[in-house]
């Protein structure tokens, strides 16, 4: 997989109190549960059960695919929405951090 970006979403809307023109962004996740890398990811909630441990992961759009996500109809765009299969990921221990830093 060449990493194009990760997929998203933004809006210019206009607060209807101050006038003002507001631009929204986000970025999309889909859950990733029976991912067997990214249902690592996230601390645990203490005060809920292994079921209700939504894991998440962002939706990484191909470098091919970014035309695609950014100009194709929804119906075609949303074919885009996928997990990267783990075994396109690289993944370790994280790297110690010097004394300070968090």
């Amino acid at each position: 997989m060449r990493a194009g970006g990760l997929a998203g979403l933004w809006n210019t809307w206009t607060d209807k109190t101050t006038g003002e023109s507001i631009d929204s962004y986000t970025m999309l996740t889909i859950n990733a549960d029976a991912h067997p890398l990214m249902r690592r990811m996230h601390k645990p909630d203490p005060k809920l059960g292994p079921d209700q441990q939504d894991k998440r992961s962002v939706v990484a759009v191909e470098l091919d695919d970014v035309d695609q996500w950014l100009y194709a109809p929804v119906e075609e765009a949303v074919k885009l929405v996928k997990l990267t299969p783990a075994e396109m990921m690289e993944a370790g221990p994280a790297e110690p951090q010097p004394a300070g830093l968090f």
